[in-house]
């Protein structure tokens, strides 16, 4: 195994081989040259190198994710956790095993060849050193047990699991597609395109069959035929349809929930990219609207889809079976002028939902707004007034599902059933003339009754996707806002473990081109140690100049350095390491999880053990020990708007809290101090002053 390790100073080749291989990163990333070095301060430090690995992954187009594994878990997670490095410490240094994406466990080793191994083999490796200590014992207990020895392994493995059932095994990265990655490439990645073309190559075997069997049945029948090898191959063709429908509506399956998952992640991690600014005029009501809107694009547009392309390709086949039948191209050409007048309908069913749409999500923001107001409009506004305009919106409402439910009953009911109608008209001159054989009769009435089938799933895949349509116009700026990407830093230079000097320099900001400037020419200079108050009157730009320093923003001249080095130099994952902010109050949130999850939030390492007893000593410094005694599950009790209710000035120690838990070189609180009394005040100033290494407030005059 010591053979298929990479040493530490080949961990660049490791990492561009794996994305190489497993073709993560986009190819004009991967292709344009060799990834350097890391530096040796970079090796010796774990941070640094986590922050390293991270800057590299993104210049070669791909996400470097930490990870852990239960010891128990380990042997499962090591078959699947593939493409991925793992650190392994080898006499007292560290290499890394490279492992490749597929079923069986394979690595890639530093001969550049593929290498099979056990998972227990690399569990041995990476946990020797604890497994060590505690085997000799187990060998003895199994011995004083007369356990059989053709038993004694496998029993000796249960006991270890259980005995190290909470140790975590750390120093792994998954590495995956980058998630400003082409959504099309992502699918590609996981497999979609394999599964689509099974799915498509089990339904084509499937229609041909079902065809066949028209055929044989309605050859025996017209033909009066009563021969029993007839009857038993039509039988057989019925029975092999059944485990291809099987296949498919499995197929289906499994290419709904990986592209429903990719979608959701992409509009997830879209949510998270988009411009604070762009979403700040929005209401709750209209971000409600967003959510739902996805959901509904996720559930409608997978499932219309595959019903839209299997009834257009049953439709395409419909037109050359029924060109051989009784009625000729004649009852062609009626289908693909009735499949004209389908798309028209389709289009009038699209733009009244979209005017439905529209009219839905304005009562729904209304609605969501007077709730989120509820109090507000309790205590200003006159009783006679709570219900203006509900009328006319509802009036308006009505109007409009009117109008789409006649368009909905034109698609389902008119297009399948007057394509019946039609077909039967076509085919009145081939039984006038008496001229067509049974066969082509029958081929001409399975056509028919085809096409039937294709134009009802045709039409109900067409409702699903004008549905999905119309909610893609609201959710489609979530989907490309994760094509934004983050600056990922140089992976030249060692991030510093050190508080750095900040500077603004000449900074200047406007929101818009036509708005003035909120700042202009602003320079600021914070060392390692200072505690600054920035003071100013309302309105004055301070919380954007905070916003400029922690690289929510972005200067529209001028410049902020942190070390000497921009934002793009150090990359946005490094810069929030140095830049920890409390946001002002309307601006930060309690989430409904874990008063721990809330206060942890954020943070660029996994939490540990230690991590809790830590964050319980910062929120008693800050005057929350009462607070944690008075829940009843302590630091894990559920807080926020659907759990334990937290006051304001409770809230503000737990935003001063979040901030001070990452560790940051620099500290900024956002007028955090308004709402606290005295006494909870001097103890919060205390515990910051005590814990930041560098700190500045914003304060009123």
């Amino acid at each position: 195994m010591k053979n298929l390790l990479w040493p530490a100073s080949r961990i660049h080749e490791a990492l561009h081989g794996l994305v190489t291989q497993a073709r993560l990163g986009a190819q004009d990333a991967v292709g344009s040259g060799a990834l350097p070095a890391p530096p040796p301060a970079v090796l010796n430090d774990a941070d640094a190198f986590s922050d390293w690995l991270t800057a590299a992954a993104h210049l070669l187009g791909a996400e470097a994710q930490p990870a852990e594994s239960l010891y128990p878990d380990l042997d499962r997670d090591l078959a699947r956790m593939g493409p991925a490095l793992v650190r392994v410490p080898i006499d007292g240094e560290a290499a890394y095993l490279a492992i490749l994406p597929g079923r069986n466990l394979h690595v890639l080793g530093p001969d550049r060849q593929h290498h099979r191994v056990s998972p227990k083999a690399i569990r041995a490796l990476l946990c020797g050193d604890r497994e060590g200590p505690i085997q000799d014992e187990l060998r003895l207990v199994l011995k004083r047990a007369e356990i059989p020895n053709s038993r004694q392994a496998r029993a000796g493995d249960a006991m270890l699991r259980q005995r190290l059932s909470g140790s975590r095994i750390g120093g792994i990265w998954l590495l995956r597609p980058a998630p400003s990655m082409s959504f099309w490439q992502q699918l590609r990645h996981a497999g979609q395109n394999k599964q689509i073309a099974a799915l498509a190559a089990a339904h084509t075997i499937q229609y041909g069959l079902w065809i066949l069997a028209w055929w044989v049945a309605g050859s025996n029948v017209l033909d009066q035929r009563t021969d029993r090898s007839w009857m038993w191959l039509w039988t057989l063709l019925l029975l092999t349809l059944i485990p291809f429908r099987v296949l498919i509506t499995w197929l289906q399956g499994i290419v709904a929930l990986s592209a429903g998952a990719k979608l959701k992640q992409r509009l997830f991690y879209g949510a998270l990219k988009l411009d604070p600014d762009s979403i700040r005029h929005q209401g709750a009501g209209q971000l409600l609207g967003r959510v739902l809107e996805s959901e509904a694009v996720e559930s409608l547009a997978l499932s219309g889809a595959f019903l839209a392309w299997v009834a257009l390709i049953e439709l395409v086949a419909c037109l050359f079976i029924l060109s051989w039948g009784a009625g000729g191209w004649l009852q062609s050409g009626l289908l693909g002028a009735w499949m004209v007048i389908g798309a028209l309908i389709v289009r009038r069913y699209y733009e009244r939902s979209r005017v439905w749409t529209d009219v839905r999500l304005r009562m729904t923001h209304d609605l969501v707004e007077n709730m989120v107001g509820h109090r507000t409009r309790l205590a200003q506004l006159p009783p006679d007034r709570w219900h203006d305009g509900e009328d006319e919106a509802l009036a308006s409402y009505l109007g409009s599902s009117k109008k789409m439910d006649d368009s909905v009953a034109a698609l389902m009911a008119m297009i399948p059933r007057g394509w019946l109608v039609l077909a039967l008209a076509g085919l009145a001159p081939a039984f006038v003339s008496g001229d067509a054989s049974t066969a082509r009769i029958a081929i001409a009435v399975g056509g028919i009754l085809l096409a039937f089938r294709a134009l009802r799933r045709c039409a109900t895949g067409a409702w699903q996707l004008a549905e999905a349509a119309v909610a893609w116009e609201r959710v489609s700026v979530l989907f490309h806002a994760a094509a934004k990407t983050e600056a990922a830093g140089s992976v030249e230079t060692a991030p510093a473990d050190r508080p750095e000097l900040i500077e603004a320099r000449e900074v200047s900001f406007r929101y818009s081109a036509t708005t003035p400037e909120v700042l202009r020419g602003c320079s600021l200079r914070i060392t390692p140690g200072e505690r600054l108050v920035l003071e100013g009157a309302s309105g004055g730009g301070k919380s954007t100049l905070v916003s400029l320093l922690a690289g929510v923003r972005e200067p529209s001249s001028g410049e902020v350095l942190v070390g000497g080095r921009s934002r793009d130099a150090t990359g946005d994952y490094v810069w929030r390491k140095h830049i920890a902010t409390a946001p002002q109050f309307h601006e930060n949130h309690v989430l409904a999880e874990t008063f721990t999850f809330n206060l942890l939030m954020g943070r660029h390492k996994m939490p540990a053990p230690q991590d809790i007893p830590h964050a319980e000593a910062v929120c008693r410094e800050l005057g929350l020990g009462e607070l944690i005694e008075r829940m009843p599950a302590g630091l894990l009790q559920m807080v926020g708007e659907t759990g334990w209710q937290l006051s304001h000035g409770e809230r503000s120690r737990l935003y001063i809290a979040r901030a001070l838990l990452h560790d940051a070189g620099l500290v900024i609180l956002d007028e955090s101090f308004a709402a606290l009394d005295p006494l909870n005040l001097e103890l919060a100033l205390e515990c910051v002053l005590k814990r930041a290494r560098s700190l500045l407030v914003i304060s009123h005059r």
